[in-house]
């Protein structure tokens, strides 16, 4: 090719930047081979999103009264395959190392949102959380959730369901008072993020912590 016929763009591209390929979304996990359920259906990506509170009390649901280390991984199956729509048989057929980092994922929302367990709470008059987007449920939609101080009744019945003593009543009991204290319907907090969800709840229990009492190692609530 004469250099007469090089256009501007042909010289320049030799010096230009080489694209960078797309960076993969959060929470999207492709295979390297694909899965192939019994109708023939293929499975290449599995795309995942933040929990929900619903999720979250389903999967406690099924480590039961008595975790064992069984229980918990099928509990974290049980978020994976409903968060994904994935069916649990080929979830199974998952590698070991991409269902780890799925769930690593999915529990990083609640972790991050969490307080430490050395954290001593903030009590604040009030804290509103606010919504975008909305939270749609029983025909409103929910943009803001004010919350205060808990009051007796609602503490009370707060350690009545806690003390059921199984990791779903733990969760329950969270639930419950954050529908209290809030106004808001169970159908709305159910579908609250887990990581607004878990910001409520500590907030709201922080005012059950009075702090550590002299020679104890734990928390007096």
């Amino acid at each position: 090719m004469s250099t007469n016929c090089l256009s501007d763009a042909d010289v320049l591209s030799a010096v230009a930047e080489p694209e960078e390929a797309a960076e993969k979304p959060a929470g999207v996990f492709v295979l390297d081979n694909a899965l192939t359920g019994k109708d023939g259906k293929h499975y290449t990506e599995l795309r995942l999103r933040e929990p929900v509170v619903f999720h979250t009390l389903q999967a406690a649901k099924v480590i039961g009264k008595r975790p064992s280390l069984e229980s918990v991984y099928d509990s974290q199956i049980d978020m994976v395959c409903r968060i994904s729509s994935w069916p649990k048989v080929i979830v199974d057929q998952l590698p070991s190392r991409v269902l780890d980092q799925a769930i690593a994922y999915l529990s990083s929302f609640e972790e991050d949102a969490r307080r430490g367990e050395d954290e001593e709470p903030e009590c604040p008059d009030s804290l509103t959380l606010t919504f975008s987007p909305a939270i749609d449920a029983v025909n409103q939609s929910f943009e803001e959730m004010s919350l205060h101080e808990p009051v007796v009744a609602q503490r009370r019945s707060y350690k009545a369901t806690e003390s059921k003593g199984n990791f779903a009543d733990f969760i329950q009991a969270q639930i419950n008072l954050v529908v209290a204290v809030s106004g808001w319907p169970l159908a709305a907090v159910l579908k609250m993020p887990i990581s607004k969800f878990a910001k409520a709840s500590d907030y709201l229990t922080g005012f059950f912590i009075s702090g550590r009492a002299i020679g104890s190692s734990s928390p007096q609530s």
